[in-house]
């Protein structure tokens, strides 16, 4: 078996294969995926070649993730599919190896992707999952809404594209899980394929204050993204207002979305529908450390701001982490710099499970959540170490909004 990137001259042969092994309708949009993206190179594409034949593939997808509010490059990985006739024999195993070794050479700090089968098939080969929250309503009764004086309205995209673009970058700027989106990512063809235009925008005095992105099937409504302008939390009624306007005139149900539900927009959906809240979530989000000292290095002037805010004081140290047979090593100096280096004579090991490592990357969970059950494991620092790693690593919402999966 031969494992590479996609040939020009093969493109109709591997989206034969992806519309055998996903639908039989989407010669299309797969084409869309390559031909319609302007970051898509041929390498993204990686084959599984067999006697001349392609029989496994899969894409890598050139994205911008927020750990905290710090970018890495992360390649995400989507459409991964054998051939009926070919499963069995470890090629879907073998072509998510050739995409790591891939990610690595080109540069990328990380691997994402969203798994639709058991985690274990990709947690043998070194990826963890980073669990996420949802939420989902079942409407009661519809109670009267605050008052506001926005006006909600269908979403134009001449009038409203630029300032949606405007206002995603404000909202998530600091949003740990959210993508950074290039303006072209807006109008590149495998974006729109997945909703990523609002549904609608809460406008007064000519000024975009929110949007929110949701979808009603049957008696079902989604929430797919809601974004809302700093300063203006009654933008976030009048959007509440107008969906659940829609859902009542839709009889729908039941109202959920990959929304953490301490969100304001789930707040005022559980409040004005006197409905029963339940969590919900999965571990279908998993990660893969492609280059551990280069995403430490990025995520590094933000350990230092929560460091450098919490005040001095602190006894100089060094914590050593360890991953997918990396290492690297986090050291504080007498006069609380952080900085990173290969080794250190003696740093305290942090051989994190890579699932707690996301979760602490991300503020999923914090240092003092997860430290029980890391010292149970036989992992444990002395308390002047579990004080810096605790205002190192709070908790935080995480969020990787819908129109983003690949």
């Amino acid at each position: 078996m031969e494992y590479r990137g996609l040939r020009e001259a093969e493109v109709d042969e591997m989206i034969a294969l992806q519309c055998l092994v996903f639908r039989p309708d989407g010669q299309e949009r797969f084409a869309q995926y390559l031909r319609g993206d302007a970051s898509y190179d041929w390498e993204q594409t990686r084959v599984g070649v067999q006697d001349g034949r392609i029989v496994s593939t899969l894409r890598v997808w050139e994205r911008i993730l927020r750990v905290g509010s710090c970018e890495v490059r992360m390649g995400g990985i989507g459409g991964v599919g054998t051939h009926p006739d070919f499963r069995g024999a470890g090629h879907g195993s073998g072509l998510v190896e050739d995409a790591v070794a891939y990610l690595r050479r080109a540069g990328y700090h990380i691997g994402g992707l969203f798994t639709e089968i058991p985690c274990h098939f990709y947690g043998r080969l070194g990826w963890a999952s980073l669990p996420r929250s949802f939420f989902r309503v079942k409407i009661a009764r519809l109670v009267a809404a605050e008052q506001h004086n926005w006006q909600v309205q269908p979403f134009v995209e001449g009038r409203d594209l630029e300032a949606a673009v405007k206002l995603y970058e404000q909202y998530n700027a600091t949003q740990s899980g959210s993508l950074v989106r290039p303006r072209a990512y807006w109008d590149m063809a495998p974006s729109r394929i997945r909703d990523v235009l609002p549904t609608v925008v809460a406008r007064r005095e000519g000024v975009c204050g929110g949007y929110l992105n949701y979808k009603i099937s049957g008696q079902q409504a989604q929430v797919l993204e809601v974004a809302i302008q700093p300063g203006q939390p009654t933008a976030v009624a009048a959007l509440a207002d107008q969906f659940l306007q829609v859902c009542a005139r839709e009889e729908v149900r039941e109202i959920s979305g990959e929304v953490p539900h301490r969100h304001p927009l789930v707040e005022q959906l559980v409040k004005w529908t006197d409905g029963d809240l339940s969590l919900e979530g999965d571990t279908a989000m998993m990660l893969y450390a492609v280059d551990l000292a280069g995403l430490l290095q990025q995520v590094l002037p933000e350990l230092q701001g929560r460091l450098s805010e919490a005040g001095g004081g602190w006894q100089p140290m060094a914590f050593q982490f360890g991953v997918n047979q990396q290492q690297c090593v986090l050291q504080l100096s007498a006069e609380g710099q952080l900085s990173l280096a290969a080794a250190a004579a003696a740093a305290w090991p942090l051989d994190l499970p890579e699932s707690y490592l996301w979760r602490l990357l991300f503020g999923q969970s914090s240092w003092q959540q997860l430290s029980p059950s890391l010292a149970t494991a036989g992992l444990s620092v002395p308390a002047e170490a579990a004080a810096v790693l605790e205002v190192l690593f709070p908790q935080r919402e995480v969020i990787f909004w819908g129109p983003d999966h690949f």
